[in-house]
């Protein structure tokens, strides 16, 4: 049936299915992408690694103290001695060990010496959120550094959106491409929940032109190969928080698909 909106579709993200969508989209993007680089250019799929430690870290330390020791009384009331010293008993605690969460993105390297030209990011709830937003702000500014394009696409209405001086132009999602060469500056495209996605550019080296990436078409096949339409419940709230007239039109798509 495919998706019931005319661009992203909410509810991947609203009903917990967007990591599974997040990594189809990638070998999605880089097949329509090496399809349309010139002959010199490879795009390849890399993996970030971050760490959920089930919820805010911050938080969880703020309950639970560095260091608990008990002491512990014998029958008679008083600590036990060995050797003169007093022993105590240790509290048992359990640590916070973080699951490793494995995201894919796309390198577009020159063929022959394999330098780095361009990175291509589709952020998740692990790059914008918790302790994986500091890892990935960290990693994102040293490319910003470097003279490497970056593009990040932002197709997720909850979070914190990525650092700019100015604010971004009014939108539910986002594409920032970031050229090297003119930097600090950075070309940002914004679309809504009613829009199609648009169709970006991703820069390469010069004097060779951008390539034109329709994100539109790569959420589509995404979305049909699997198909998506499977693994969400229109007939389910959307579970994430919108303005009334949004979720209203939500409603009226998730209607029609049902029908």
């Amino acid at each position: 049936m495919g998706s019931p909106f005319p661009g992203v579709d909410p509810f991947l993200e609203g009903q917990d299915v967007w990591h599974d969508f997040h990594q189809t989209f990638v070998i999605t993007w880089r097949e329509f992408l090496m399809r349309r680089l010139p002959q010199n250019y490879i795009a390849r799929v890399e993996e970030h690694v971050y760490l959920d430690r089930g919820g805010d870290e911050e938080a969880l330390q703020r309950r639970v103290p560095d260091v608990v020791i008990e002491q512990t009384a014998d029958q008679q009331g008083a600590p036990r001695e060995a050797a003169g010293a007093v022993t105590m008993e240790p509290r048992v605690l359990k640590h916070i060990i973080g699951d490793p969460i494995r995201e894919a993105y796309i390198e577009v390297v020159r063929r022959g010496d394999d330098s780095l030209v361009a990175v291509l990011e589709l952020l998740s709830p692990a790059k914008k959120t918790g302790s994986g937003r500091g890892e990935y702000l960290t990693k994102r500014d040293q490319l910003l550094r470097q003279p490497v394009h970056l593009v990040e696409v932002d197709m997720l209405l909850r979070g914190p959106r990525m650092p700019f001086r100015e604010s971004l132009p009014p939108g539910h999602y986002f594409a920032m491409v970031s050229r090297a060469q003119r930097r600090p500056d950075c070309e940002v495209y914004a679309w809504t929940l009613r829009d199609r996605c648009p169709a970006i550019p991703i820069p390469l080296e010069e004097p060779d032109p951008d390539v034109v990436m329709d994100l539109q078409e790569v959420f589509t096949v995404t979305f049909d190969r699997v198909p998506f339409d499977r693994l969400v419940r229109y007939d389910r709230p959307l579970g994430i928080s919108v303005s009334d007239e949004v979720q209203r039109w939500v409603d009226e798509r998730a209607r029609g698909a049902r029908a």
